[in-house]
């Protein structure tokens, strides 16, 4: 998907295709322009592309075949600073866990409120890139 808006790019990457649907439409009406994602390689080809545009990252932590923490390392290597947003029906290993704490980032279980996902995304926001 092209981003409509002119707000900060946001990358969501999630296999649940209703859930993909359901993200895209919380953020584009939040002001988000986004770019989504329903695999790890469709997101891997979106940071070779936009890496450098993407401002926020919300990953599904289980996305598959890339997984998660290759995708954000893949955006945070075009992107110094990016913020990240980790969902998933599961606890996070120890990998993803450290990855998120050195982002800042955000863990949001599934299946979180809309308004979990909006705060995150605000909060996870980078705004000014050194």
């Amino acid at each position: 998907m092209s981003p409509t808006v002119d707000g900060p790019l946001v990358l969501v990457a999630e296999d649940e295709p209703q859930l993909l649907r359901l993200v895209e439409r919380l953020l584009l009406r939040a002001g988000y322009a986004v770019v989504s994602a329903s695999d790890g390689d469709a997101a891997q080809q979106i940071c070779a592309e936009r890496g450098s545009e993407i401002r926020v990252a919300v990953l599904d932590a289980a996305i598959v075949p890339r997984g998660a923490g290759e995708i954000a390392r893949a955006v945070a290597a075009l992107q110094r600073e990016v913020g990240l947003v980790l969902t998933s029906g599961e606890a996070l290993d120890d990998p993803l866990r450290e990855l998120l704490k050195s982002h800042d980032g955000v863990f949001l279980r599934k299946s979180f409120p809309p308004e979990a996902l909006l705060r995150a995304v605000g909060e996870s926001q980078i705004l000014e890139v050194p």
